[in-house]
């Protein structure tokens, strides 16, 4: 799962009441600042400030970065963290805190301790990738089948391209299926991996951002095919090596040499370490690495792809891989060969976030100013988030400041506002198998306010609450009390897509289908399951009832069977709804149940689903018998509501996509 670039920062803190609460709390803070450096930048002040602009240097920014991260592990329930800060091919702060291990309270180390950037790893992919296109062994714009030995399925005729799989645009669906495995055993060698997962195309290629795990690991895969060598001999003989990031790793298990060093991994706070994840399309999330490993990536990225006498990449071929390759939504940010790039507001940033269960991590690069800064924290993932969030935007708006032109709202705020009311989805998604689920589940929803702001409830402020936007362009709105944008895509008078620059321009939100809208899905779900959970209700109370009274049901042999039938079907469709909202729940809780363990139940739920139609046809009949043979009116509503209810199940069970047979999802 990517995570999107800062979006939302508080002022600086304090570093005194900071200090007392983390000595309170008992967190050490380690720090071993490599490179106490001298003033890196001259006094900049703003137009109209009132102040100068500090200075970017060593002492400032540890100070800058201890009045905060201490505070955030503190409040967040986190276990640990590391930052790394280089400029102009010099580490300027590397620092860790907290612990890497709780129990025996080992410290932080940026030097020593190895964190899992998670999604992060992609960049070393699309480096590796730019190193074969320099060699004239990788065409960027090739059909990907002229390096496989299996075949990507085409979408009506296009096939996919390695660009399209470096802007994330190749069409795929959402794979999740095998995305972290439950224990060694159940790792799978990415071609295994790549050919049993293999996720519908569901996009025109080159058309809708959808970013893909599943595209990242077939990239590295054609890596491998090309090179005639493991991805993880590639990788360390061609980029970890010469840059000498001799404590970092993609394997998994890590070499016994590296483990010892691995960070217990914390999925909540004050809980017992979690196992050390397991990543089954390896290169798109499995790197393990220690905070100054990172800082040698980054310096190579902005030193012209060399560290020192070393280089990785040519100067041309660095410029290519961060250069603008697609933007989705005009006047939003956009997407260069697998760096997510923010370039509307601000200086301009390139980066990628990473995130598992247990470390929430960032990295951004700020190519005009010769500063990177890394961040990976460990444990829960909002705490987490919000560290990685604050730290970076603090950072760049401490000593890279950029006032906003004030914009007035223009006179069309509502006219355009209210062609964008309604139920929106993200493009990141499945939808061939039962994970459609969360699509019905996940929408968003867009509204007018009556100020003719806009708001959606997908973004929101860090205190929870919906940003509300006001248009300064065509189609183009700011945040109200911040600085974030919102735009529209349209097709003639359609709105195609919308998105915000706080999230990567590898995914928007584009417009739900009305017929399957959330707006009156959801609502005729819990009605038809309402009805048929009061119906089973009041089944055995109108059968006390006709005992007390002594009123016999004067029914045929065949209706009575029907009868029973039709009763027996809603306690079905209720266990299936029920079944189906516990197999959602334990995916929600560790993806580590994607790997396979829920399968069985899946298949329970299946055959549930194939029951409900014949669950329909009796609860038909049976309404067709009722009301030919009863002249009570309560009964024949009531046997009209259930079969109703009946045969909505079924359109859930097909529209969800719950009786797609294939367990690859």
């Amino acid at each position: 799962m990517p995570t999107p670039l800062p979006d939302a920062i508080a002022d600086a803190v304090d570093p005194a009441p900071v200090a007392q609460a983390t000595a309170a709390a008992g967190y050490p803070v380690e720090a071993s600042l490599v490179r106490d450096n001298e003033a890196l930048s001259e006094i900049l002040v703003e137009p109209g400030a009132a102040a100068p602009i500090p200075m970017l240097s060593a002492p400032d920014l540890e100070a800058y970065v201890d009045g905060l991260v201490p505070l955030a592990i503190a409040r967040g329930g986190l276990a640990g963290a590391v930052v790394v800060v280089v400029r102009d091919g010099q580490v300027l702060l590397a620092k860790g805190y907290g612990y890497a291990d709780v129990e025996k309270r080992k410290p932080m180390d940026a030097a020593r301790t190895l964190v899992r950037p998670g999604s992060i790893s992609k960049l070393f992919v699309w480096t590796a990738a730019m190193q074969l296109v320099e060699q004239g062994k990788l065409d960027l714009d090739a059909d990907v089948n002229r390096y496989l030995d299996f075949k990507i399925r085409d979408y009506a005729g296009q096939p996919a391209t390695m660009r399209q799989l470096m802007t994330h645009t190749a069409g795929f669906e959402e794979s999740a299926k095998h995305l972290f495995a439950a224990d060694e055993s159940r790792l799978l060698p990415l071609d295994r991996y790549l050919k049993q997962v293999q996720p519908e195309r569901v996009y025109a290629p080159g058309k809708v951002p959808a970013y893909s795990n599943y595209g990242a690991a077939l990239a590295a895969y054609i890596l491998q095919r090309i090179s005639k060598q493991p991805f993880d001999d590639y990788i360390e003989a061609n980029v970890l090596v010469p840059l000498r990031m001799r404590q970092s790793s993609f394997r998994q298990p890590l070499p016994k040499g590296l483990a010892g060093d691995m960070a217990k991994s914390y999925s909540s706070a004050g809980g017992a370490p979690i196992p050390f994840e397991l990543v089954n399309p390896a290169p798109a999330g499995s790197l393990s690495a220690t905070g100054l490993d990172m800082a040698r990536f980054m310096i190579a990225q902005l030193d012209e792809g060399g560290a020192g006498a070393v280089r990785i990449l040519q100067p041309h071929s660095l410029q290519t891989l961060h250069a603008t390759a697609s933007r989705p939504i005009p006047g939003l940010d956009a997407m260069a060969l697998g760096f997510f790039r923010r370039d509307t507001r601000g200086p301009v940033v390139i980066g990628h976030g990473g995130a598992t269960e247990a470390f929430q991590s960032n990295l951004v690069l700020l190519p005009a100013h010769g500063l990177g800064l890394f961040v990976s924290a460990d444990g829960p993932g909002s705490a987490g988030r919000a560290l990685h969030r604050d730290l970076i935007k603090g950072v760049i708006q401490r000593y890279f400041p950029v006032r906003a032109a004030q914009q007035p709202t223009l006179p069309t705020a509502r006219l355009h506002a209210e062609q964008l009311v309604g139920r929106y989805e993200n493009s990141r998604a499945s939808s061939s198998n039962f994970l459609a689920i969360a699509r019905l589940l996940g929408s968003a929803k867009i509204e007018v306010n009556d100020d003719d702001t806009l708001s959606v409830s997908a973004f929101r402020t860090p205190d929870g609450r919906p940003k509300r936007w006001r248009e300064v362009e065509p189609y183009v709105w700011r945040e109200v009390g911040g600085d974030s944008l919102l735009a529209a895509k349209l097709d003639g008078n359609q709105v195609i897509a919308v998105s915000s620059d706080d999230v990567p321009a590898a995914m928007w939100l584009q417009p739900v289908p009305g017929w399957r809208s959330p707006g009156w899905m959801l609502p005729l779900l819990c009605l038809a399951l309402a009805v048929q959970a009061l119906a089973v209700l009041l089944w055995p109370v109108a059968a006390l009832v006709r005992r007390h009274t002594q009123r016999r049901l004067l029914l045929s042999e065949r209706d009575r069977r029907l009868r029973l039938l039709s009763f027996l079907g809603p306690i079905g469709n209720l266990v299936l709804a029920l079944l189906w909202l516990w197999i959602i729940t334990r995916i929600d809780a560790s993806v580590r149940m994607l790997d396979g363990a829920l399968d069985p139940w899946v298949r329970v739920a299946q055959l549930l689903g194939l029951a409900s139609v014949a669950t329909a046809v009796v609860a038909v009949l049976n309404a067709r018998a009722v009301w030919r043979s009863s002249p009570q009116r309560l009964r024949r509503v009531c046997a009209i509501a259930v079969a109703a209810a009946c045969v909505a199940m079924v359109w859930y069970v097909f529209a969800l996509r719950t009786m797609s047979w294939s367990l690859v999802y």
